[in-house]
Order: structure tokens, then sequence, then C-alpha cells
């Protein structure tokens, strides 16, 4: 079921707070500004779409800001995918500035601050996917703050008509047959994405057997024996070399290895691939499943109960 929000019949001097509001609930938290409240117009159509969600947005001229300040105080962990379909932006993440014409894709990360100007009306199809659910499926989300597909690039139309068709299926179908196509078309934008930017998304390795490690761990997510003296000698390193090449990203091996079975325990609750929570724990390596519901909720702030319950509705 779809949500929709205008300000067509709001008070001329209650639309821009009015939609300062859906925004801030339907996106992040952040500031807005206008040059004109008399004649700001916008609209907003919503829909889930298994665990993502893919929004039409039209708007008059009107600018977004998400400073610090709004990351720290309303925290989101979702990676947006924009279509823009008519007019263009200005845009600012992590130090990369871009105008994003119609055609154009943008990919952009609600945990970092941004910026969006856009300086005449507007129209743009919005997915936001959360984090793990890229995580996942092999994308560095750390490099997804401030990338520009290029709609006339061939994987930029891919992508582009992959993102339209998604809208296109939440808005003809029915809430309880949109779900399954969800996996499948993530999927498909993943691919395409990993294949237009490996350099820029993955890079090339500047650690071999650290990617070589990661990718044992990855493939043996279930085996509930893994220590570190098991993945050192099946690696054919030292327990010290281990820890060194993981404390060069800030982690652990068995602290990289629990985050990523819970990562993966997250997308089989979201996108129904288990019939319940027990099992998932099992298939990830968590044989404690008290341990497993408090590390999940650590996580991502959810039960993991509570996301499958969420998932089925």
């Amino acid at each position: 079921m779809g949500h929709q929000f205008s300000t067509h019949d709001i008070q001329q001097n209650e639309r821009f707070d009015y939609w300062h509001e859906i925004v801030y609930r339907t996106y992040a938290p952040c500031s807005g500004h206008v040059k004109s409240y008399q004649k700001f117009d916008a609209n907003l159509k919503t829909h889930g779409f298994g665990s993502l969600e893919v929004s039409d947005v039209r708007s008059t001229a009107i600018q977004y800001e998400r400073k610090p300040f709004d990351v720290r105080t309303g925290p989101r962990d979702d990676i947006f995918f924009s279509l823009m379909l008519e007019g263009e932006t200005k845009f600012e993440q992590s130090g990369q500035q871009f105008i994003q014409k119609a055609g154009d894709i943008l990919l952009y990360d609600s945990g970092r601050a941004y910026s969006y100007n856009y300086e005449a009306q507007y129209r743009s199809i919005l997915m936001k996917v959360p984090r793990v659910l890229l995580e996942t499926r092999s994308l560095d989300t750390d490099k997804m703050a401030g990338v520009l597909l290029a709609g006339d690039s061939a994987h930029g139309r891919l992508v582009g008509s992959l993102i339209s068709q998604s809208h296109q299926i939440v808005s003809n179908l029915d809430a309880d047959n949109v779900g399954e196509f969800s996996p499948s078309m993530l999927d498909m934008i993943c691919v395409a994405l990993e294949q237009s930017m490996r350099d820029e998304l993955l890079g090339k390795s500047q650690n071999g057997k650290l990617e070589q490690i990661k990718l044992y761990l990855r493939d043996n997510l279930a085996n509930t024996d893994l220590t570190l003296d098991s993945i050192a000698k099946e690696q054919n390193v030292s327990i010290r070399t281990l820890s060194r090449l993981f404390a060069g990203s800030g982690t652990t091996p068995m602290g990289w290895l629990q985050s990523l079975r819970l990562q993966f325990a997250y997308k089989a609750l979201a996108e129904q691939k288990a019939r319940n929570v027990t099992e998932v724990a099992l298939d990830y390596g968590f044989k404690d499943l008290s341990h497993f519901g408090r590390s999940f909720k650590k996580e991502f702030g959810i039960t993991p109960k509570s996301l499958l319950t969420k998932t089925m509705n």
C-alpha cells in the first residue's frame, strides 16, 4: 500500500512546514530552504517494495541540507538511488560535487551530511535501500557517498531502467505481490553498479591476503567452529598477522565475522528467505539464540522477530 502527500490542499502559509515534516520522516532530518514560500508546491507518492521503499517526488525550487548536527541527532542508515526525471540539481557529499540532470542516477548516503539544490521545478524517483542489503551483496557502501552515473552511459541507462521498472511495479501491483520482485530487482541493480563502477566503488584490493581471508570467512558463515586459531591455520598465517590485517580496517577477525553474519541474517529475514528466527541464527553460525538476539538488536536497533514480523505484514 502506498502513501501520498501533497501541499495542494494545505494553506499557502503552512505548505512549507508541512512538506518539511514529510521529508524529515520519509527521508532524513535536514534543513529546507525556498526562495518563495508563496509559490512553493510539492507532492510525494511512496510505496513499500519488500524491504526497499520507492518514491516519486515533485517539487518547485528548493534546497535541502543535511548537516553533521542532523546526522548526529537523527541518524539514518540507508543508501539512496535517485533517478532524475525532470529538472536538475547541484549535489554535494563527502567532498564530491555533481550536477545531476534528467536521466542521471545519483547514489548518496543518508548516514553522512549532504546538500541538494534544486533551482527550478523537478521530478525524481528515489529508491531507499537499507545499507545492510547492499553490503551483503558485496558493495562497499562507504564509497557510495556521492556517486553519479551518467544517464547516457550503458550502465546508467540500465540502472535507470531498473529503478523506473521498480516504480512501475509498486505503482501497478497490490502490496501482496510486489515483495517477491524486490530482491531480484536489487540484485540486478547491484550487478550493474558493480560492473560500471568497479574502480570507483570496489577499487583494486590493496591487500590481497586480507581479501582472500574475507572471502574464506564469507564462504564459511555457517561454520560454528571457526576460531582465530582455525582461521589462521586454514589461511597459512599467524594469529598475530591475522589480527594485524583486520586491525588496519579498525576491527578484529571475529568482530568482522560476527558483523557479516548479522548482515546476512538481516538479509534473510528482510527478504523472507527463512521460516523463523532460529533457522536464521543457525544458518549463519550462531549457536546461542539469546546472544544472536542481543547482537542483532544492538547492530540494527530491532529484534530479529520484529523484523521478520514486519516484512511478513
